[in-house]
């Protein structure tokens, strides 16, 4: 059985004993002195200190510690027992989300290591002092079960690895100690989000999830038993949630008997690709087989990271992989794939028809499949003084379609776009006509230019960025946005970096759901430390939505502990969950954003049944900023929605808000969950001691967002300045002016890209017509350089007033330099407002609603 399962990791992790690990199977809980040399990687590792590793030569999977409290994720939660990361040994690539066995329907909560000497016995081994467990031998195993109850199904699951195996043994029992009979379920799930694709082959007796781009199948195949309710002639689609449910040989089991126990086993495994899953699954189910070796070329030499691709007999997608640095692949098809057919084909290269031809007999088939050269651009991209600079660089096809380097999920090269974090790489691509945009945020203006790629050339492109917006004393931000680590998407953490680093955010934090995590490393490695200022921090979320989301930092991270070392939620009462997070790290100074509310439910309609109530209004003491995005909101009338349950012109509740008395800063943020264009299209504009990222001190961004110094941008850069009798007000802060006179200094710059062409004062949160600019009425104020508007704006007030100042391009759209959701978005800026006391008493909010 080992020599047929060889096949799922053989391609990716090699077979040599001489040159690998140690032959012997082993358990190790996993801990912060051996996790270094112990823990796998992978986009998707979800491994923390006290959860077990088993791992032998070619194969490791983490068992997560059965406790209660066990979660992966935010939205793969209760692991305890289950396989949360399994990968090849010597090429670690982890991208399982989770493997439950009795579909997650039972809680394991104790854990014991076993292991076989040779003696061909499994021996008990005795945790050691910290609750750790330790064994090696020929065979280990690591035992999970559920804590009796008097009466209750129980349930014990044993992960098997031996010496050479190349899968898991995974055998799940069930007792029945009660006295009546009880309804029983025998089945798994797989958690393989987003880029996978699943389905059962009742053929082979293999069900799969197969990650094409990431290079990760996970196969689980049953023994002495079948999938249950497949028709054996078919392969059966699955969905990333669909429980797989089991056929004993002995027959169907649906009631498990008092007294009586039933035993499932199934093997599971982690191959490079589905052509090595289903080709080991074909020999396991004593099916003839050949191999296929694929060699794919160019007139230079070996192509590597083609992807071969094959059809079965009556043209059905099969498998596929992709070629390694020596442009080879082999697998193994049934023997009656010869005459199959397949295509080699590669991003930049276009693609080429095979077909398996074999003579009789045969026990293995070589082909041969010659690509195309592509093009090649090499990328030169300066700063006006000729150095490097962080870029986003976009291929839109002229004739020819928009170049797919790799999906949105991925980093560095990101469908039509190249990240490039010092504006300097060379990028395979097919020929043809580009137009290119090369961008590097809102304060930069943007390069086009159009160029054309030849097969088997190197084309040059090289441009220089000019920044031309001043935003002296202010700093770019972005509070909220997401990666894979947050468990709601499974986008690459380091293309959620490039993606801030090269839309030129300067201040980021890291703010995964449920989990304290960092950008510190990717920065490094990156060299872009000095470019973009970030800390830890976290989105906490609870069930109750969406009143229950509040993004936190900075919070001290503690690596490779459950949820980083940060809080849990509280689904039943966001008051509590709010204030738990507000006085984490023992109270510390830290910045409270509540997360794209319904600020009618906050206020007072707590069950948002049209009634009104106390809402969850003490959640607002504990708040520093809130999201008011759409900012478009702001120039449209309120309508009241029938439905409750929505969030509705959040900006406007805002302003009535501040009408109350509640002076909480408005910010706006992406919510980014993907690289593609994701980071960049809303900011906030900090004031900031300090212009350079690298010199950021994190007790001024809580000090300046706190107080409302900002100002809330998709891409236009907004100045508000307010002055009375010699005295002076931003943004949040506040202005006495005793005769009711003050001068609002408004200056509006754009790169050359974006543009406005309104200008509006609010007060008290009402559009006053007499302080409303426009293009059309007012061109003189509406100059056609990087200022697009500057004007002194004398006003007049009668009693106290916040004044809120706000931009757009009514006539304007983003563009496609922010990619295609957001093209035809409005360049806006909001700044938040500016407290006006008028009869010398303090600012007295006005009550209006």
């Amino acid at each position: 059985m080992a020599t047929a399962w060889a096949w799922l990791l053989g391609v990716a992790v090699g077979c040599a004993w001489c040159c690998g690990p140690s032959r012997a199977a082993e358990v190790l809980t996993i801990t912060a002195d051996n996790a270094a040399e112990v823990a796998p990687t992978g986009k998707e590792s979800d491994w923390i200190y006290g959860d077990h590793v088993i791992r032998n030569d070619r194969l490791v999977a983490v068992i997560a510690r059965p406790i209660a409290s066990r979660n992966a994720n935010m939205k793969i939660q209760a692991v305890g027992g289950c396989v949360i990361d399994l990968t090849g040994r010597l090429a670690p690539n982890d991208q399982l989300g989770c493997y439950f066995p009795a579909a997650g329907k039972v809680a394991f909560r104790s854990a014991q290591a076993a292991a076989d000497d040779g003696s061909g016995t499994l021996t008990p081994v005795v945790a050691d002092g910290d609750g750790g467990l330790v064994a090696r031998g020929r065979r280990v195993r690591i035992e999970c079960a559920t804590k009796p109850k008097d009466g209750k199904l129980r349930a014990m699951v044993a992960y098997d690895l031996a010496d050479g195996d190349d899968f898991l043994t995974v055998t799940t029992t069930w007792t029945n100690p009660g006295a009546t009979a009880v309804a029983i379920d025998l089945a798994d799930r797989v958690r393989a989000d987003r880029s996978f694709r699943a389905a059962i082959d009742p053929l082979a007796n293999l069900a799969w999830w197969d990650d094409e781009w990431f290079g990760q199948t996970i196969a689980v195949v049953p023994v002495d038993a079948t999938f249950r309710g497949m028709d054996g002639t078919a392969v059966e689609p699955l969905t990333d949630r669909d429980p797989v449910g089991y056929t004993p040989a002995s027959g169907p089991v649906r009631d498990l008997a008092a007294g009586a126990s039933v035993t499932l086993v199934r093997k599971i495994t982690a191959a490079p690709n589905l052509l090595a899953a289903r080709g080991a699954a074909e020999q396991r189910a004593g099916r003839d087989t050949i191999v296929a070796d694929v060699a794919v070329r160019d007139a230079v030499g070996p192509v590597p990271g083609a992807f071969v691709r094959i059809l079965d007999g009556a043209d059905g997608a099969y498998g596929a992989g992709r070629t390694d640095a020596e442009g080879r692949l082999s697998f193994r098809l049934p023997r009656g794939a010869v005459g199959w057919k397949g295509t080699v084909s590669h991003q930049a290269r276009g693609s080429v028809d095979i077909v398996l031809a074999a003579e009789a007999g045969a026990g293995r088939v070589a082909i041969a499949a010659t690509l195309p050269r592509p093009g090649v651009v090499r990328a030169a991209i300066t700063d006006a003084a000729g150095g490097p600079i962080p870029c986003k660089v976009q291929f839109r096809g002229n004739g020819c379609p928009d170049p797919d380097f790799a999906p949105d999920s991925a980093d560095t090269a990101v469908r039509n776009l190249v990240y490039s974090a010092d504006g300097r790489f060379v990028q395979e691509i097919a020929p043809g006509i580009y137009d290119v945009l090369v961008s590097y945020g809102p304060e930069y203006d943007v390069v086009a230019t159009t160029i054309t790629v030849r097969r088997d050339a190197e084309t040059p492109l090289a441009a220089r960025l000019d920044r031309v917006v001043d935003t002296a004393g202010w700093i770019s931000s972005d509070f909220h946005s997401h990666s894979t680590p947050s468990g709601d998407n499974t986008c690459s953490q380091l293309g959620r970096v490039q993606n801030l680093l090269c839309e030129h955010v300067e201040f980021a934090p890291c703010t995964e759901h449920n989990r304290i995590s960092t950008y510190e490393p990717h920065l490094a490695a990156l060299g872009a430390r000095h470019r973009m200022a970030t800390c830890s921090g976290m989105e906490l979320t609870g069930s109750l939505l969406p009143v229950n989301h509040q993004n936190a930092f900075p919070l001290v991270e503690r690596p490779h502990t459950q949820d980083g070392g940060g809080p849990t939620v509280n689904n039943d009462n966001p008051v509590a969950q709010i204030e738990r997070l507000a006085l984490w790290d023992g109270g510390a100074s830290k910045v409270v954003q509540m997360n794209h509310p319904n600020l009618v439910q906050v206020l007072g309609d707590r069950d948002t049944n049209g009634t009104a109530d106390a809402g969850f209004e003490p959640m607002l003491g504990f708040v520093d900023v809130i999201e008011v995005h759409p900012l478009e909101e702001i120039f449209t009338p309120a309508v009241v929605d029938p439905d409750p349950r929505k969030r509705a012109h959040t900006v406007v509740r805002w302003l009535q808000m501040l009408n109350l008395g509640y002076r909480i800063p408005g910010v706006v943020n992406t919510d980014a969950h993907y690289a593609f264009h994701g980071s960049g299209w809303l900011r906030n504009y900090i004031a900031s001691p300090t212009d350079d990222p690298a010199a950021v001190a994190i007790d001024d961004v809580i000090e300046a967002t706190e107080a409302g110094r900002l100002v809330m941008t998709s891409g236009p850069f907004l100045e508000v300045r307010a002055e009375a009798a010699g005295r002076e007000a931003g943004p949040g802060q506040s202005l006495a002016a005793t005769d009711g006179r003050l001068t609002l200094h408004v200056r509006v710059q754009c790169p050359n890209w974006l543009d406005v062409d309104r200008v509006q004062v609010f007060v008290n949160g009402r559009p006053d017509e007499s302080l409303t600019f426009t293009a059309r009425e007012h061109g003189r104020l509406f100059p056609r350089g990087v200022v697009r508007f500057a004007h002194a704006v004398p006003v007049t007030l009668q009693r106290d007033a916040h004044l809120v100042v706000a931009t757009v391009g009514e006539q304007a759209s983003l563009g496609p330099v922010m990619g295609p959701d957001h093209v035809d978005k409005k360049p806006i800026a909001v700044a938040n407002p500016v407290f006006v006391d008028v009869d010398g008493g303090g600012f007295q909010a006005n009550g209006d609603l």
